[in-house]
């Protein structure tokens, strides 16, 4: 496998992280102040509870900032590939964070739509509360940017709480305005709007989060980036069995098996193999695992009843292909072993049969031994599912 991430790098994300959540906890701490001090003179709910959702997000860039120094920690005994998952549950911290905001505007909203109460209103209440947009919509801004330019997971999930602030604040501020001018008391029904929102977001996190802990679909882009510096090699004849390994956010791992001619000398392919192992490296900051599979030539056994499950792979829709084909002879069973690769969301409970039939058109004695190879990058994602 290729040498460990460059460590500058990693103390690059690191001081991103730190950055952006020390200022995230002074703005919302200020925030939080104002809005509740102003929801008290005014007596509005919404303003209050805005104000109570900002403190509440001080609370989850505690949570980031811990998360991404736990996350830090060195490989040890128990944990061989590092710590970094911690920031998954980090992320599904601030994402419960957001469902109980969520819950507790909703209980806010249904008491105040059942006892509407007109708030106290003044133009300085109106602006110290106005006040929290621009600085909530930098806060959406600059965590999304750096989330995305560090791939920080919990700034990302700091980014959707901001945004979320952004709509409770306008919610609450339309519905100061439409009290004082129109004498409509909205400050309940907006603030039932706002909450839906707020929680139909800490749900769609927590799924999503929840979904990297456990081990969701592999990163379509970084697999075709991989395989894309492979492809600039002509030593390289296929690829198989490519699988990317997650550990946490800047910290995914890889493992492919590569065919070479087997006629070529082992030290000249091995050269290759490390010339690739270090581009990726280098390019991506990912290091990868390699293992060499050698093809047999045109003349060698089996390769005609090859060629004809090959051209049996190639007429099925969508088109399939086959690797690391072999022969077993014996005097009254002939074993075929291989493998097919489908794409990621195929499935058709008959498909090894229908090859075992076919292989028996071929030779009574064959049997044949398959295993499926799941494809996740070069298949489109519209293949079509059979089931």
């Amino acid at each position: 496998m290729a040498q460990s991430k460059p460590k500058n790098q990693e103390q690059t994300r690191a001081q991103a992280g730190l950055r952006a959540s020390l200022l995230g906890l002074l703005l919302n701490a200020l925030l939080a102040a104002t809005k509740m001090v102003a929801g008290s003179v005014s007596g509005s709910v919404s303003i209050f509870a805005d104000g109570i959702n900002n403190l509440s997000d001080t609370g989850s860039v505690l949570v980031s900032l811990l998360s991404l120094r736990m996350a830090r920690k060195p490989e040890d005994r128990d944990h061989p590939f590092g710590h970094g998952r911690i920031e998954y549950i980090g992320t599904l911290a601030i994402a419960v964070i957001i469902l109980y905001v969520g819950i507790d505007l909703l209980k806010r909203s249904i008491a105040a739509i059942a006892a509407p109460e007109a708030p106290y209103f003044t133009w300085l209440l109106f602006g110290a509360t106005a006040l929290s947009l621009p600085v909530k919509a930098f806060m959406w801004w600059y965590n999304r940017e750096k989330g995305r330019a560090h791939n920080l997971v919990t700034l990302l999930a700091a980014s959707q709480d901001s945004r979320n602030d952004v709509l409770v604040t306008s919610a609450v501020l339309l519905g100061f305005l439409a009290s004082h001018l129109f004498g409509l008391v909205l400050d309940g029904w907006l603030g039932l709007v706002v909450s839906g929102f707020i929680l139909f977001s800490g749900i769609g996190l927590i799924r999503e989060t929840i979904t990297s802990l456990i081990g969701g679909r592999p990163d379509r882009e970084l697999g075709k980036q991989i395989l894309a510096i492979i492809g600039k090699h002509p030593e390289i004849t296929g690829v198989h069995d490519f699988m990317l390994h997650d550990y946490g956010p800047g910290r995914t791992m890889a493992s492919i098996h590569v065919e070479v001619p087997e006629d070529v000398r082992l030290v000249d392919i091995h050269d290759v193999v490390d010339q690739i192992e270090q581009e990726v490296l280098h390019e991506l900051n990912l290091p990868i695992t390699i293992h060499m599979d050698p093809t047999l030539p045109a003349d060698a056994p089996g390769q005609e009843v090859k060629a004809s499950i090959e051209a049996f792979l190639a007429g099925m829709t969508p088109p399939l292909t086959l690797h690391d084909f072999r022969v077993v002879p014996g005097k009254r069973v002939i074993k075929l072993i291989f493998d097919v690769v489908v794409p990621a969301e195929y499935h058709d409970d008959t498909l090894i049969q229908r090859i075992s039939d076919f292989a028996k058109t071929l030779d009574e004695r064959y049997t044949c031994v398959i295993q499926l190879d799941r494809d996740y990058f070069t298949h489109t994602e519209n293949s079509p599912e059979r089931t």
